[in-house]
């Protein structure tokens, strides 16, 4: 394994990159009772797969991009799911009718915790917001509330002696162009069984491991495994089944991601792309609130910065502008 000095201190994993991550879908449990809708929302994805590939093509100047597809399977939420056998099989079933290869399958509860390490309040403690100025700091910070804005907020109203109006006054987006867009994200609640995190927050660690920026103590978090490598169900050398499994029989033992395709170029990206419902608007607006208040491993974004500045790649300063997303409408 190669390594880059990042401190006096801390070494930074070094790892190959794709120039371009595709997310092809999104997969609820309610999607598999919808196998035509499935198999048409993989064709568009197709579609958009091969015509984003040739405009990355032709700005790299005709070089052959490395351009990696995953897939993100709602396990967190969800808890009815099937078996990933039979998931699996419908999934890669509805990709080969539309001609799409989906090299890496993720679970969304790695996005929480993977491999024992409590992911998500990993990313949630590099979340910096500063109050803007003339805030009276009554608001309690993110760590306390679980609660993150992209400005401020509208004010108690205040009451006027002799009977006046209550005041009010609009909230204001930090950054804003001509008006304001504001919006308060909740990232997790608390209930009987613990922290509970929401969609929002668990997409937004997505992101940012499809960026290859999450950093633990300087190793990289969010290594695909091999299919090859999987133990498969304890029935798979039952003589009920004698062609045995391919996979485990609980999503809890099935690993973070998943690589289906052995040659597949690299899981994280410069640049990723979402292809995604219509429905997925809200959340995702949610989700560039919180990338554009995480603060990554500095060394990790040097170290992608140095590889890209290698390759002749320029990458935007922001993470946010390094994620584009591409929503489809009802089919």
């Amino acid at each position: 394994m190669t390594y880059e000095e990042a401190s006096a201190k801390q070494r930074t994993e070094r790892f190959g990159m794709s120039h371009l991550s595709i997310e092809v879908g999104h997969l609820y449990a309610e999607d598999l009772a919808r196998p035509d809708a499935l198999r048409e929302e993989m064709a568009a994805a197709a579609a958009w797969v091969e015509g984003t590939t040739a405009a990355l093509a032709a700005r790299l100047g005709g070089r052959k991009p490395r351009v990696s597809t995953c897939y993100l399977v709602d396990d967190y939420f969800h808890d009815n799911l099937p078996a990933p056998e039979k998931l699996i099989a419908v999934l890669s079933d509805a990709a080969k009718d539309a001609g799409l290869r989906i090299d890496y399958l993720a679970r969304e509860s790695a996005c929480a915790t993977m491999d024992s390490l409590d992911l998500a309040a990993l990313v949630a403690g590099r979340i910096v917001f500063e109050p803007p100025a003339g805030t009276t700091g009554s608001r309690p910070p993110v760590s306390d509330s679980g609660w993150l804005s992209n400005g401020v907020p509208s004010p108690k109203p205040r009451g006027i002696a002799m009977g006046a109006p209550l005041l009010w006054r609009p909230p204001d987006q930090n950054a804003r162009r001509e008006h304001s867009v504001f919006l308060d994200v909740e990232l997790w609640n608390e209930g009987k069984n613990g922290r509970r995190w929401s969609c929002p927050m668990l997409a937004a660690v997505w992101q940012l491991i499809r960026l290859g920026v999450l950093r633990n103590q300087g190793r990289r978090i969010g290594v695909p495994e091999l299919e090859d490598q999987l133990v498969p169900a304890e029935h798979s050398h039952d003589p009920a089944h004698p062609g045995g499994e391919r996979f485990p029989g609980e999503w809890s033992s099935m690993p973070s991601i998943l690589q289906l395709e052995p040659k597949a170029f690299p899981f994280p990206a410069y640049r990723t792309v979402s292809v995604l419902s219509g429905s997925f608007l809200e959340v995702e607006h949610a989700v560039r609130v919180i990338c554009g208040s995480v603060r990554p491993d500095p060394g990790a974004i040097e170290s992608i910065r140095r590889s890209a500045e290698i390759e002749g790649v320029a990458l935007p300063e922001e993470l946010v502008d390094r994620m584009t997303y591409i929503f489809q409408g009802p089919f």
